[in-house]
């Protein structure tokens, strides 16, 4: 639990407990078990279902909802044993829901994962998605939000079973196929916001970003509870305040309309660079000639595609520039290429002579793109290991 330090009323005793921040800087302070709760400002804990932490949660609930606040969780998922499920594949421990919502559930992922920021996210749910970018967890969780089935039909005289209650899972960070990894569930009364993040994740994050961005945006009467220098009334600043004030939101708004033109311009040019990238690095046969081509004419060179003129007889292209004039044959390979290559090229500059209407070339240049199924940064950054006659000249 977090309290807000600086309220009115007999504070609880400290009690020792490791340090996830400087509490005392943010403005704030811990309370753990056996500590009153009721005044607290927020959750930040594991939460599975009935435990030790239980009552504690009820009594901060009560709290929230008596001074007519929203029920802030950050609650951290996955921590403990995994176990194997048929029908879920791996599950790790996930997060039991208040009253009868039911549950959130965690299948482990692979390592490596780089997810991504959802769309349509307020200002302090994307600064935890970057946060967590930042500075990531260990371990990364597809979340999956299990609602509560009805209870069983019973006599009068039985157990009365309260119809489930009804939530949305909504996605912060999501993973290459469009799942959650770190989400809000809220009720559908929005009395309550659980931020379900992995376990791993860094708590000096977690207390940093609930404190300057969550309790502002979701709970600023804790904060004006305690004072905080975070919650300010507009209407008390001096005037060299507010004209800060709004230089800093016409700074903030410059900013981000230069920086959708600059993503805008960058869209640009990876539509144009995209598929010429993929044709060099991925491409055989025309698309990859069409590719040595383009870059050929973009970096200024006259460019002649000799299939068209003299067929398979001669190399596949005649680059001119700066006053010289090459043959330039272009051909891609599976795995390491073979050392024949190079003989073709050799075989085009010696018959390009005795072709009908030809002009003396200066050379002749080998492209070779191989280890085209290999990603490239795996791929050999020599062509041929072992000496092989060149064909450049």
């Amino acid at each position: 639990m977090i309290g807000t330090s600086g309220g009115p009323g007999r504070r609880p005793a400290p009690a020792v407990r490791p340090a996830a921040a400087d509490w005392a800087a943010l403005g704030v302070e811990p309370r753990w078990n056996g500590q009153e709760t009721s005044d607290c400002a927020a959750v930040l804990s594991p939460f599975r279902g009935p435990a030790t932490g239980l009552e504690p949660y009820k009594r901060y609930v009560a709290g929230a909802r008596q001074r007519g606040e929203t029920v802030l969780v950050v609650a951290c998922i996955g921590a403990g044993q995994h176990r194997h499920n048929v029908f879920s594949g791996t599950v790790a421990p996930g997060v039991h829901l208040p009253d009868h919502y039911g549950s959130i559930a965690a299948n482990p992922l692979p390592a490596g994962l780089s997810p991504e920021l959802a769309d349509g996210l307020d200002h302090a749910e994307h600064e935890l998605g970057t946060r967590l970018l930042n500075r990531p967890p260990s371990a990364w969780f597809r979340l999956t939000y299990l609602k509560a089935k009805p209870g069983p039909r019973a006599p009068e005289t039985a157990r009365v079973w309260p119809p489930p209650g009804e939530g949305e899972l909504r996605p912060i960070l999501l993973d290459g196929l469009g799942d959650p990894v770190a989400g809000l569930w809220m009720p559908a009364d929005g009395s309550a916001r659980w931020f379900v993040v992995p376990h791993g994740t860094d708590h000096r994050l977690l207390v940093e970003w609930l404190v300057q961005h969550a309790l502002p945006a979701y709970v600023p009467g804790a904060l004006t509870r305690a004072r905080s220098t975070l919650v300010r009334d507009p209407a008390l600043a001096t005037d060299a305040e507010a004209q800060l004030v709004k230089r800093i939101a016409e700074e903030q708004r410059a900013h981000e309309r230069r920086n959708t033109e600059l993503q805008q311009q960058l869209a640009a040019l990876r539509a144009v660079a995209d598929p010429l990238r993929d044709n060099l690095l991925f491409g055989t046969g025309r698309p990859l000639e069409d590719a040595v081509h383009d870059v050929l004419v973009a970096a200024g060179a006259t460019v002649t595609r000799l299939d068209d003129v003299y067929g398979t007889k001669s190399a596949d292209l005649l680059a001119e520039y700066d006053g010289r004039r090459v043959l330039v044959e272009v051909k891609s390979a599976n795995n390491r290429p073979p050392h024949s290559l190079p003989d073709k090229l050799l075989k085009h500059l010696n018959t390009w002579p005795r072709l009908t209407g030809t002009e003396p070339v200066d050379g002749g240049v080998l492209v070779v793109n191989h280890q085209v199924k290999v990603p490239p940064a795996q791929r050999d950054a020599e062509v041929y290991t072992a000496t092989a006659r060149s064909p450049t000249h």
